[in-house]
């Protein structure tokens, strides 16, 4: 085989998406780290964007074939090859080592019933650790997307051009940060950024609205066609409307319209009860690995 390594820059942006998609396709042991979560965190404004060119790629005959990257800045990454090209990994392995370490080393999250990674990490000295990824699936094919909206509440998709600073002032609120809201303009331009990702369809990005026509609850859902799932992320409600039954209208009111698109499963990053009583039940299982430096 022959085997070039390069270097990311903005150019292979789809194909790193294609990879992971293809990824996925027959195999889902690595759906934790699918293309929508890939975009969600290139486009998200805690994203540094300056250590972007030591994501790894391994191309054959102008194939990618293996990728190594961090989780938004250095300390965490994954690394995967595609089927028939495993005796890739080990380099791939000591590129992520020496170059996505930080202060603290190195953490990987595996497939609990990846024996093969486990291996591999175990063999560079990798310890397991408490942290871990949960991974829930929803099959949309037969199930009860029907919910109440609450009264005064009005959903809708998100308009990217025009709602910024809505969105921005419910994700302050929802994830609950203290003080003022920040809506400077290096804030809104990353919120900006974050709207503006490669393939994020707005008709699938769902709010709540109260009748002052405020965001009070949002659910992000990211589809392409090239798939047969869709990946959930985030979802949030601001304090003073909490429990009223706003997280459930959003996340159905958006599956709802990404199963009319075509999708038959969605996942989701949790192994919160709010969405196994929506239906969604236990896919995989991801525990941490760590090498110290």
């Amino acid at each position: 085989m022959n085997i070039v390594f390069r270097s990311f820059d903005n150019s292979y942006y789809d194909k790193v998406c294609d990879f992971l998609i293809e990824l996925s396709k027959d195999d889902r042991r690595h759906i934790n780290w699918n293309w929508a979560r890939w975009e969600w965190m290139f486009f998200h404004p805690e994203f540094n964007t300056d250590l972007m060119n030591k994501i790894g790629m391994w191309y054959c005959n102008d194939e990618l074939v293996g990728i190594a990257t961090y989780d938004h800045y250095f300390g965490e990454a994954f690394f995967a090859t595609k089927q028939g090209f495993a005796e890739l990994e080990k380099d791939i392995l000591e590129y992520a080592i020496a170059t996505f370490s930080n202060e603290n080393g190195l953490g990987i999250a595996v497939n609990d019933t990846d024996p093969h990674t486990l291996d591999l990490l175990r063999s560079r000295n990798f310890v397991k650790n408490d942290l871990t990824e949960n991974i829930l699936e929803f099959t949309l094919e037969n199930a009860n997307l029907d919910f109440i909206t609450p009264e005064g509440i009005t959903l809708k998709n998100i308009d990217i051009k025009k709602d910024l600073y809505k969105h921005q002032n419910l994700l302050w609120k929802a994830f609950d940060n203290e003080g003022h809201i920040p809506v400077d303009e290096t804030t809104i331009n990353k919120q900006k950024v974050m709207l503006s990702a490669t393939n994020l369809n707005s008709f699938l990005h769902i709010v709540a609205e109260n009748e002052d026509g405020e965001y009070v609850a949002y659910c992000g859902l990211w589809y392409s066609q090239k798939t047969d799932y869709a990946y959930v992320e985030p979802v949030c409600t601001i304090p003073e409307y909490r429990h009223k039954g706003l997280g459930k209208a959003v996340v159905l009111e958006a599956l709802k319209r990404c199963y009319a698109l075509g999708a038959k499963k969605a996942y989701v990053i949790s192994d919160n009860s709010f969405y196994k009583s929506l239906g969604f039940h236990q896919h995989s299982h991801y525990t941490f690995y760590w090498h110290n430096t």
